[in-house]
């Protein structure tokens, strides 16, 4: 039974005739006759009665009638799900996120994807992170390129670039100062767990598992921590960031993801992570290339 003859028998069901189907499915009336008697030849019954003022639909056709409006709109849908499925505009995408990244950063790479993606978040350590991407727990992971474990075999982009500032209590000296100068702070310094920021002369005394807990040692006057311009709204009231006086590296977060992973959802998910200005540092064919003009 084709598709076709079903609209068209539908179409003229509804309308009551066939001079109004035909409007309706931008056909002439000839082609739409033919469609109908072919129907009605496959089926073996009599769909519709003829008559001066239209047509009749049987008792037959009304149960064709019935299950062909399902059919159609069960078409339909299943035809929208398989295109989104296909764009990556549908479906399911795990992400392993570091204590480290900030929640800005990744509610950004989030709003691309819309809200028919299922997402499934887990926040671990940066080593961790890797780990599950390795061995498909998750489709994409997020990350600090400070870590020292390496990545075996996955694909690691750079997606954002932030400088670093110190966070102090309020009631820190140094806190009214402009900018921090870390060779006077003789503070105990506190650092995430799995993440050290800072220039290796700097050693911390005091670790936390994750930025939230940093900021509740500092708090607590354990000491400062340094984090990067990316966490700065975290930081709540009772204590300030503030830029440091020295240069130190720009800090960079990263995506990792393995080659062979081709869900369509990570892949629309991977093309707007990459979406950067600075896509030559990325070398990568899912970062976006400069426009002509800018070459």
């Amino acid at each position: 039974m084709d598709v076709r003859d079903l609209e068209c028998f539908l179409a003229v069901a509804e309308e009551g005739t066939i001079s109004r189907a035909a409007e309706r499915l931008h056909m002439t009336q000839p082609p739409l006759t033919v469609r109908l008697r072919t129907l009605e030849r496959e089926l073996g019954v009599e769909l519709l009665v003829r008559h001066g003022r239209g047509v009749t639909v049987t008792a037959a056709g009304r149960l064709l009638a019935e299950h062909a409006r399902r059919l159609l709109a069960d078409l339909s849908a299943t035809t929208e799900t398989v295109r989104a499925v296909g764009l990556g505009t549908h479906g399911k995408l795990a992400l392993a996120v570091g204590h480290s990244i900030a929640p800005r950063l990744l509610a950004r790479l989030l709003r691309s994807l819309g809200s028919d993606v299922d997402l499934a978040l887990v926040e671990v350590s940066d080593a961790e992170v890797l780990d599950r991407v390795h061995h498909r727990e998750a489709h994409a992971g997020l990350l600090h390129r400070t870590s020292s474990r390496r990545a075996n075999g996955l694909e690691v982009a750079v997606i954002s670039r932030a400088p670093l500032v110190v966070v102090l209590p309020e009631s820190h000296p140094a806190a009214s100062a402009e900018r921090v100068d870390l060779t006077q702070l003789t503070d105990d310094r506190v650092a995430l767990s799995d993440t050290d920021f800072a220039p290796s002369s700097v050693a911390p005394r005091h670790r936390a598992d994750s930025v939230p807990h940093a900021l509740a040692l500092v708090e607590s006057g354990a000491g400062v921590a340094l984090l990067t311009t990316d966490h700065v709204p975290q930081v709540w009231p009772g204590l300030v960031a503030r830029p440091l006086r020295q240069h130190t590296t720009t800090t960079e977060s990263a995506v990792c993801w393995r080659p062979d992973e081709h869900s369509p959802v990570m892949r629309r998910f991977l093309r707007a992570a990459l979406s950067t200005p600075e896509p030559d540092a990325l070398g990568h064919p899912f970062a976006r290339h400069p426009a002509p003009e800018d070459s």
